[in-house]
């Protein structure tokens, strides 16, 4: 993370030097994760770069983010690399109980850093409810987080996730991406898609036609 998404991340929190403490403990996993990537002429570990990336997000759609949503968003999908897909059948059911295991490893993993840093319970319940996204509709913190995770894959993932897929799946990928965003979300992945291959500008279109 940047020097200055750095100090835009820990503005306007109750106590910084618990934010940094936190932020140093999930830092910790996301270094362990052995996948590379490579922005310009940094190399960092895939998680390192998730997490810069959609704290970067965050504050972009909203520099006035909550305490709770930057903390969720340090230790979204924490440690998601132990777990792969195949662990699981390669079915829809499988695929279910893949993302609720690693829902229930991240926020425990998130509940017990949080709590060991000195955060009180109504915090960690907080972060946990905005990592767990049971309620974006009426949840402001969650919707943030989740524009923030829908953004950060559009332009950072979307072309490559694309290789190898039909039209049919990508659409039906993306209109389940474009129904989670709040519209602030939505105008912000509408901005970003500009800046994508025709091709793909195409497919999001057709997903997001009403």
């Amino acid at each position: 993370m940047s020097r200055r998404l750095w100090l835009l991340a820990v503005s306007s929190v109750a106590d910084p030097e618990r934010f940094a403490a936190a932020a140093a403990r999930f830092a910790r996993h996301h270094a362990e994760d052995p996948r590379t990537v490579t922005r310009g002429n940094e190399t960092s570990s895939a998680s390192q770069d998730y997490h810069a990336r959609l704290s970067m997000f965050v504050l972009q759609l909203d520099p006035e983010a909550s305490e709770v949503v930057r903390l969720a968003a340090l230790c979204q999908h924490v440690r998601r690399f132990e777990l792969g897909r195949d662990a699981f059948p390669a079915t829809p059911q499988g695929y279910k109980r893949w993302r609720s295991e690693q829902t229930r490893r991240q926020v425990a993993i998130a509940a017990g850093e949080l709590e060991a840093t000195g955060y009180d319970a109504a915090t960690i319940e907080r972060v946990v409810a905005i990592l767990s996204k049971r309620n974006l509709r009426d949840d402001a913190d969650a919707a943030l987080l989740e524009d923030a995770v829908c953004l950060r894959f559009v332009v950072d993932e979307l072309a490559t996730f694309a290789t190898g897929r039909s039209d049919e799946d990508l659409v039906r990928i993306l209109r389940k991406t474009w129904d989670k965003l709040s519209p602030r979300g939505r105008w912000a992945v509408a901005a970003a898609v500009a800046g994508l291959p025709a091709s793909l500008r195409a497919l999001v279109a057709r997903a997001t036609a009403q």
